[in-house]
């Protein structure tokens, strides 16, 4: 699957061609390189940028390879087996372990990239009141997690000099609007204001960018699962 996903893009990015898997089941309907654009691809960037947020297994199905027409899932020939996302519900999925693998995999295959996570954080349902409630505790936990994460990764080798957390501010969000919040300050949409509410998550995320210690002491009653 990291072939397709990652694959279409990263390939012809360092080997100038797209990967064989791609080549097999999609056949003619991908393009081919002419010899003067795969002199101008490969190598052309600076750094590849990630938005990681959680991890989806999935199962191979190579009957959707019998269909005559076919999207990119047709073609990648797979279904979707398990979505895990970073989302409060009663207790916290965190799949850090998903982004190891994933900085692993350009590291191994890909000559190593500079990586930037552009976007990483978690998800919390508004309040009756509007906004997102400050008490977030199981999203700093996300955040210690995936920072730890990136750290490993770099002390493994990987190239990986950025990480952004997703958001400031809790926004209008493309898929759910002011349903859900990713921002470490609450927002009160129903206040002419728009009062600003700094979050827990908000607090720790300073207190570690200013020295603090990366796993404070864990809260009494809190359950998160990895």
């Amino acid at each position: 699957m990291n072939d397709f996903h990652i694959g279409w893009y990263m390939h012809p990015l360092v080997h100038r061609d797209y990967p064989p898997v791609m080549r097999k089941n999609v056949g003619s309907r991908l393009p081919s390189f002419t010899a003067e654009e795969l002199k101008r691809v490969r190598g052309s960037f600076d750094f590849v940028g990630f938005n990681h947020y959680g991890a989806a297994y999935v199962k191979a199905d190579l009957s959707k390879l019998d269909q005559k027409l076919r999207d990119y899932m047709g073609d990648a020939a797979v279904k979707y087996d398990t979505v895990l996302f970073g989302l409060k519900m009663g207790f916290m999925s965190s799949t850090a372990w998903s982004m190891r693998k994933m900085l692993e995999h350009l590291q191994v295959k890909y000559k190593n990239p500079v990586v930037m996570i552009h976007e990483n954080g978690a998800a919390s349902i508004a309040d009756p009141s509007g906004g997102n409630a400050p008490d977030d505790e199981f999203r700093s936990q996300y955040l210690q997690d995936y920072i730890e994460a990136t750290l490993q990764s770099s002390r493994n080798g990987s190239n990986v000099q950025g990480y952004f957390v997703w958001s400031f501010l809790d926004v209008f969000e493309y898929l759910f609007g002011y349903r859900m919040g990713y921002g470490l300050y609450s927002v009160d949409f129903s206040s002419k204001e728009r009062t600003r509410y700094q979050k827990h998550s908000a607090k720790w995320f300073a207190g570690f960018l200013h020295g603090g210690e990366l796993r404070p002491v864990a809260l009494p009653g809190k359950a998160y699962s990895q």
